[in-house]
């Protein structure tokens, strides 16, 4: 990331201006020759000089301005549509204004003004962007605006994420003009003659961004660092590497701890896997989880689950924000929403049956499921593995007592004649187990490996070969004996 001192940028012309906007904006692939651009402008000096910046690229990019009227300053919004109206009129480029009403929002959802401003704005730009089919939403913010972000999420608490600051894309949403600074873009109006509107609720000291731009950096400028600016935009290019990073490895950490029904919008989590991470990783682990169940995390919240997840004890509940419960057995945590309407209520149900050891061949009633399993030995004759009624091991190649169980999260196998191993989730995904089924689905373990999942099909390993002497059957019904009631 390239930062330019402010006085040096105010030096320079506006040629420069546009060709630095035009290589962050090709070398980090914001935008494409004749792609069709949603732009939000306010009719500040940022959101206007985006706007002719983006008309002057010769890129033959469909514009649109769209503004959007929050409904808390009526006669500064009159002044504001007009203003880029008129600029539209000139650049010959497309118009829309919007009105969202911020003050119901808050009163409704118990935020702050500017929090619910930011929500409905960005909400009503997504759905204009969609209606037009654009391919992204540009915002004028610019290094100003990451410096004061920085102080605001530092003052309000924040992670690593939050202090490495907005990014130049996420998403749909691009921001061009994230390396200049506000002086350039005045400077650059003014060269062209073009007037903006100053935002009178900007001098509000009510507003906590407010007193940090007014108040907090002046001051540390005069008393601290004359450079305070500049340094904290290189420590956030900094931090912002440090989170590249971490978030990289905390994905992938994701995949092999977590287990995503989306349907049923529940989770699986292993805390066998998660203890195996550094804090930092267990901590985004933790944070995806919350995003995933469609809660925003805070400290507190991924704490608690962190906790949760390194008790011993299982057939425990946790309570989280919006009716998400994280239930704990057999050495994994589901995390669930309440159910829908029409299911049944109260605790939500982790397994359908406990595991038990299988100390001989027999029949086994699966108790909670009603379901039987029948192991029988036989001597070796052709079998057919794709009747998968009746499944056929070499039994010499598994050790009693097994273990019937519910699948861990994130846990393999590897399937008959497959090439190689896949998550059983997965594979129950692909042969059409209902969601809610899943967990509690058994599978046949034999010194701490799958051998078969019974009614659909073996683990390769444990196939009839040429040299095969004893076969090992199982069956998986509905009626039989021998229930098992308190083992394992």
């Amino acid at each position: 990331m390239d930062f330019f001192k402010k006085k040096h940028l105010q030096q320079e012309g506006s040629s420069a201006l546009l060709r630095r906007v035009k290589k962050i904006i090709r070398c980090h692939g914001l935008l494409k020759p004749n792609d069709r651009i949603i732009v939000g402008v306010s009719g500040g000096a940022d959101s206007l000089g985006l706007l002719h910046i983006l008309h002057e690229m010769d890129w033959k990019l469909q514009l649109i301005a769209v503004y959007i009227d929050h409904g808390l300053r009526p006669e500064e919004a009159a002044e504001e549509r007009k203003t880029i109206k008129d600029c539209c009129q000139r650049l010959n480029v497309r118009f829309i204004a919007e009105s969202v009403n911020v003050q119901q929002y808050i009163t409704r959802k118990k935020c702050s003004p500017e929090e619910g401003a930011r929500i409905l704005r960005y909400n009503a730009l997504e759905k204009i962007r969609a209606d037009q089919k654009a391919s992204a939403i540009a915002i004028a913010h610019t290094s100003d605006d990451q410096v004061e972000e920085f102080f605001i999420r530092l003052i309000r608490g924040s992670s690593l994420k939050g202090l490495a600051g907005m990014k130049l894309k996420r998403d749909l949403i691009i921001r061009p003009l994230l390396h200049e600074c506000k002086t350039t873009l005045i400077h650059y109006l003014a060269e062209r003659d073009v007037s903006f509107c100053q935002d009178s609720s900007n001098d509000d000291r009510r507003f906590l961004r407010n007193r940090v731009r007014l108040d907090l950096l002046p001051k540390l400028e005069k008393e601290f660092n004359p450079s305070i600016r500049q340094t904290i935009l290189q420590n956030m290019d900094i931090l912002g590497q440090d989170d590249n990073f971490l978030e990289e490895v905390s994905c992938k950490a994701f995949e092999e701890c977590v287990e995503c029904d989306v349907e049923d919008f529940q989770l699986v989590l292993s805390p066998v896997r998660l203890i195996g991470y550094h804090q930092a990783i267990q901590r985004r682990i933790i944070e995806k989880c919350f995003w995933r169940m469609r809660i925003k995390p805070g400290y507190l919240q991924i704490r608690s689950l962190l906790n949760f997840s390194q008790t011993a004890e299982n057939s425990r509940e946790l309570h989280l924000a919006d009716g998400v419960r994280a239930a704990k057995s057999l050495n994994q945590i589901v995390l669930s929403r309440p159910l829908k309407e029409g299911h049944l209520r109260g605790s939500i149900p982790v397994d359908t049956f406990k595991p038990f050891h299988i100390a001989e061949p027999g029949n086994y009633t699966i108790r909670g499921t009603g379901s039987i399993l029948t192991l029988s030995v036989s001597l070796v004759r052709t079998v057919n593995n794709s009747n998968r009624k009746c499944l056929y091991l070499d039994m010499e190649t598994v050790a009693f007592p097994l273990l019937l169980r519910p699948p861990i999260a994130g846990e393999r196998f590897r399937p008959y004649n497959a090439p190689g191993k896949k998550k059983i989730s997965r594979y129950l995904g692909e042969k059409k187990i209902e969601v809610k089924r899943r967990a509690g689905y058994p599978v046949l373990v034999s010194d701490n490996k799958v051998i078969a999942i019974p009614g659909l099909q073996i683990a390769h390993e444990v196939r009839v070969t040429g040299t095969t002497r004893k076969i090992l059957e199982i069956e998986l019904g509905d009626n039989g004996s021998n229930e098992i009631k308190d083992q394992g």
